[in-house]
């Protein structure tokens, strides 16, 4: 008796790993196994391979690395066919996990497969949701309209609400952060938590933090602790010959310390909306990756807080517009209050942190996959 679990992308890992842990504290005795990243590896579940090898950004470094996950995808299917776990649970990076679960269904998989997180069909790529109204059993999806547009589509889907929620009405507070700051001074970097991201986004950051810093603010830039370790080690690296203050513990804790937050856009704008964080959000991706999104993609806005927002709470510097004037004006605006930005922003943010739903999502998510009570 198992249960297969896999995962590629930070977040994934993050809501993988709680999902693991549980699973155990609910009773679950079977082998959990699979794929997945650091967090997963320490709540316990047997990582066969790790879940790093999926964080690429782009259409060039997808490229790339085809082979070597096309070996990892077949790996894995022999192994989960010889194996026959009672139940697939896969999180995130669809290119990859799609294709898996059509592999799996292909050969004869007659197991229960649930998909975390599944692809965002209602943004692009919409012909994805006949391939999971056909291999999936039921999508666990994360906001309320994605559960909506999968059950216009005939997939099975079932919704509490976001994970976060809980972990962040639960959560220690008053962490120490390791250096002095005056309150109502910090700004929080958030880089990302791929190379490729890291790689692009850091010099306009750190521009932007100096000019920040000349202002008399505090910036901080955060080292995700899901970093793949040979990153990690390089951006601490720059960090220290640069002199620049950094913080490795989580990027929660650092958020929640901070006046204002520039970060990648991704899952981390919803930690910002749930911790009512302003946050400037940017982006950059390759030229031809940026010219196939805008091709592609059906929504107006990027940034998930945004969408759930329903306009433009967070700022979003994308492309030529993420440049470290941008980033630091955008900041300024909010540090400064200019034209009663705060208060407008406010009510806007809780009506989006109003859709987030319930807390239990993993208790909910365990009784839909080992059918218990939840």
């Amino acid at each position: 008796m198992s249960v297969f679990i896999s995962s590629g992308e930070a977040s994934g890992d993050h809501y993988t790993a709680r999902l693991a842990i549980r699973l155990r504290e609910r009773g679950y005795a079977g082998d959990i196994w699979g794929m997945g990243g650091m967090e997963s590896r320490k709540a316990g579940i047997r990582s066969e391979w790790d879940g790093e090898r999926l964080q690429l950004l782009g259409l060039t470094e997808v490229f790339s690395a085809i082979p070597s996950i096309l070996a990892l995808r077949r790996e894995m299917v022999e192994r989960i066919m010889e194996r026959a776990p009672e139940a697939v649970v896969v999180c995130d990076s669809p290119d990859y996990h799609m294709r898996l679960i059509a592999k799996l269904r292909a050969r004869g998989y007659r197991g229960k497969i649930f998909y975390i997180s599944p692809p965002t069909v209602w943004a692009w790529r919409s012909g994805r949701a006949d391939d999971l109204r056909r291999d999936v059993d039921e999508c666990l999806p994360l906001f309320k309209f994605e559960h909506e547009y999968l059950l216009s589509r005939g997939c099975a889907s079932a919704w509490r609400g976001h994970p976060l929620l809980e972990e962040y009405n639960h959560r220690a507070k008053g962490a120490e952060l390791g250096f002095d700051y005056e309150p109502g001074r910090l700004v929080a970097f958030l880089p990302g938590s791929r190379r490729s991201e890291i790689k692009t986004l850091l010099p306009i950051m750190e521009e932007s933090a100096a000019a920040l810093g000349a202002a008399g603010w505090r910036p901080v830039f955060s080292v995700a602790p899901g970093l793949n370790h040979a990153v990690r080690d390089e951006v601490i690296a720059r960090f220290k010959e640069k002199n620049i203050l950094y913080y490795d513990g989580p990027g929660g804790d650092l958020m929640e310390a901070a006046e204002c937050a520039v970060g990648a856009s991704g899952t981390i704008t919803v930690e910002a909306l749930l911790r009512r964080l302003y946050m400037v959000v940017t982006y950059r991706l390759n030229p031809i990756s940026a010219f196939v999104a805008r091709c592609v993609i059906k929504t107006k806005y990027y940034a998930m807080a945004n969408i759930l927002a329903g306009c433009e709470l967070f700022p979003e510097l994308l492309q030529e517009k993420a440049t470290a004037g941008n980033l630091t004006d955008a900041a300024l605006a909010w540090l400064e209050d200019r034209n009663g930005l705060r208060g407008r922003t406010r009510e806007v943010m809780e009506r989006a942190r109003a859709t987030l739903g319930e807390e239990g999502v993993y208790d909910f998510w365990c009784a839909r996959i080992t059918g218990a009570p939840a």
